[in-house]
């Protein structure tokens, strides 16, 4: 664990981060030894940082934080702005046999995604209601296919990347799952969402999820997305709402989720109809229903 500031403002929240490193590595030990915790004032990208890793053939379980990102990314090589002390970066690289997931492993987003919202949710709810009495926070709610969203804004995304890496068993990828997630409003981008004030400490947020997402990707690589579909269901966002699909995203705008004068055409419309057993997205447009999967398309609401 890295204590060693690259500035002086950096130094409360590192602080807070190694205490939580020292929280989670107990425990995460029980299921999980050997789980090596790396806190870094700064990096390109903990996901870059951890395929590298995975490349090189270090591929022990690893949870990754930065306090700041000079390179963040999001899905399809879009940028992610983060800010030092209001955003959340981190990611956990862990060797998976997603070849073997039962009806495959590309619904892992929706999983991670999943383990996520019920795991903020349960923290926010024993921070504000420590006796009983203060009112629940609005549920998380989950925008297919790496999205979180509190109160229609986004709240975080997710990015999942896998590699081959020498060292892993037959039939294992060297997975690695990236969190971005805004805790505190800060230099937010407009149109975002934060988690409810008072916000937690960004150390209290990792200590909360880190052992969530070791729960979820095991039970995933063993059962596969069906036995989530549920549960998925109670906090798809897009469920029963009009929809607009790109299958490029070259001239797609970043930022915001509805659509603006400066967004391309779609190339299809129609109603999200939630998503199948497998993860994928199901709208029924006016050709009947049609099922998308996360690395062909973009989606956001009508």
């Amino acid at each position: 664990m890295d204590t060693s500031p690259s500035t002086p403002d950096l130094a409360p929240i590192l602080a807070d981060l190694n205490q939580a490193a020292e929280r989670l590595w107990v425990a995460c030990a029980p299921t999980t030894p050997g789980l090596v915790l790396d806190v870094v004032p700064e990096t390109e990208s903990t996901n870059t940082a951890l395929m590298a890793q995975g490349r090189r053939g270090e591929v022990w379980p690893t949870a990754m934080v930065a306090v700041r990102q000079t390179a963040g990314r999001g899905r399809r090589g879009r940028s992610w702005e983060a800010h030092p002390g209001d955003t959340l970066t981190f990611s956990l690289g862990l060797p998976l046999h997603l070849d073997a997931v039962p009806g495959g492993g590309s619904a892992l987003s929706l999983a991670v995604g999943l383990a996520l919202a019920d795991a903020l949710d349960a923290g926010l709810r024993a921070r504000q209601q420590p006796h009983g009495h203060a009112p629940c926070p609005p549920a998380i709610g989950l925008k297919w296919p790496n999205d979180l969203w509190l109160d229609g804004r986004k709240l975080g995304g997710i990015l999942i990347e896998a590699t081959p890496a020498p060292g892993l068993a037959e039939g294992q990828r060297w997975v690695v799952m990236g969190v971005g997630l805004n805790v505190r409003p800060g230099a937010a981008v407009p149109g975002s969402a934060c988690l409810p004030t008072p916000a937690p400490s960004l150390g209290d947020v990792w200590g909360w999820l880190v052992p969530a997402l070791l729960q979820a990707t095991r039970a995933f690589e063993r059962q596969g997305f069906a036995p989530l579909q549920t549960a998925y269901a109670r906090r798809d966002v897009l469920l029963g709402q009009a929809v607009q699909l790109w299958t490029s995203l070259a001239s797609l705008p970043q930022g915001a989720e509805a659509a603006s004068p400066a967004t391309p055409q779609p190339d299809q419309t129609g109603t999200a109809q939630g998503v199948d057993d497998s993860g994928a997205l199901l709208v029924h447009t006016a050709s009947g229903l049609q099922r998308w999967h996360a690395g062909d398309v973009s989606v956001r609401p009508a």
